[in-house]
């Protein structure tokens, strides 16, 4: 015989014990009816006594059964409270705002962001994740974040996406290149130099756009995977190690022995920067973001975004 009785046969038997109807407690319970029988027979085992008189008049509680009525309804009341404090203590507040922030661009262009919420909403806290964009997407699916800024393109299927700017790449060179003597450069010019650039798994869609950029410049340099850290990236350029195209906001991260230029180019290789969201997400704090974003940067939803 089992000791211990769990909440759901509990809640098998108010259904029965409400309804009167093993028929009805099943609909109500979306289940059939012989679970729901063997549960109850399993249920009278446990406390050794019958809790329904069965006949052809139909279902009606024992004695024991009106007892353990009042007994069950106050223990299911007691583990629904349990379990709803247990959610609200766990439960992220209205007023939090996860954010992710891709790393490819210097953070220091969005530190406005939260002064700004804040104004609509002093009780406003934003969560950063800087991460990968594509790990900002994951995240977004899984309902891990409320938002995030992502470079472009990325595989952003399924999510609403708004673009807010653009944002050029440069060259960054060692000091005392030989291309550091002009103020502007063209791709070509660095085909000789180990060019550090980012694995495709880091970010597929972004990798293959700017393959067929390379491909219709002609520009097919040797490569080395990109350091995650810029400070490590522009240290390796510094000593020498290779060259590497950069958004242009972190010409911002002054390094001795690194020297920036602009490519002729440009207008081909930059990253469009994007808000990005569920489609279902509606709740204050990420339409305060939405509305902040769109006042800072007038801009408007792409529908060719939302693919």
């Amino acid at each position: 015989m089992r000791e211990n009785i769990d909440l759901w046969q509990l809640r098998y038997f108010v259904a029965v014990a409400e309804e009167l109807s093993f028929r009805r407690a099943a609909e109500r319970l979306f289940i059939t009816q012989p679970p729901l029988t063997r549960q109850i027979q399993a249920l009278e085992e446990i406390v050794g006594a019958e809790l329904f008189e069965r006949d052809s008049g139909g279902v009606r509680l024992t004695s024991e059964g009106a007892y353990l009525l009042i007994e069950a309804r106050d223990l299911l009341a007691v583990a629904d409270a349990t379990f709803k404090r247990i959610a609200q203590r766990t439960a992220q507040p209205w007023s939090d705002l996860r954010l992710g922030i891709t790393t490819v661009l210097d953070p220091a262009l969005f530190s406005w962001i939260e002064p700004a919420l804040k104004k609509r909403d002093p009780t406003i806290r934003v969560i950063q994740k800087r991460q990968y964009s594509q790990d900002s997407v994951r995240d977004l699916r899984r309902g891990l974040l409320d938002a995030a800024l992502i470079g472009l393109p990325s595989a952003t299927e399924g999510l609403c996406v708004e673009r807010l700017f653009d944002e050029p790449l440069v060259a960054a060179l060692p000091e005392g290149h030989a291309l550091c003597k002009r103020r502007r450069i063209s791709l070509l010019e660095m085909s000789g130099d180990l060019l550090f650039w980012p694995l495709r798994r880091i970010n597929p869609g972004y990798y293959d756009h700017f393959a067929r950029v390379f491909r219709t410049h002609g520009f097919n340099p040797p490569r080395v995977p990109e350091p995650a850290d810029h400070h490590v990236l522009l240290s390796l350029i510094a000593q020498g190690q290779g060259v590497a195209l950069i958004p242009s906001s972190l010409k911002a991260i002054a390094r001795d022995g690194v020297v920036y230029r602009e490519l002729r180019e440009h207008t081909d290789l930059r990253i469009e920067v994007a808000i990005a969201y569920m489609p279902d997400a509606h709740y204050a704090s990420l339409q305060y973001l939405i509305d902040v974003l769109r006042s800072h940067y007038r801009t408007g939803i792409d529908p060719k975004l939302n693919a």
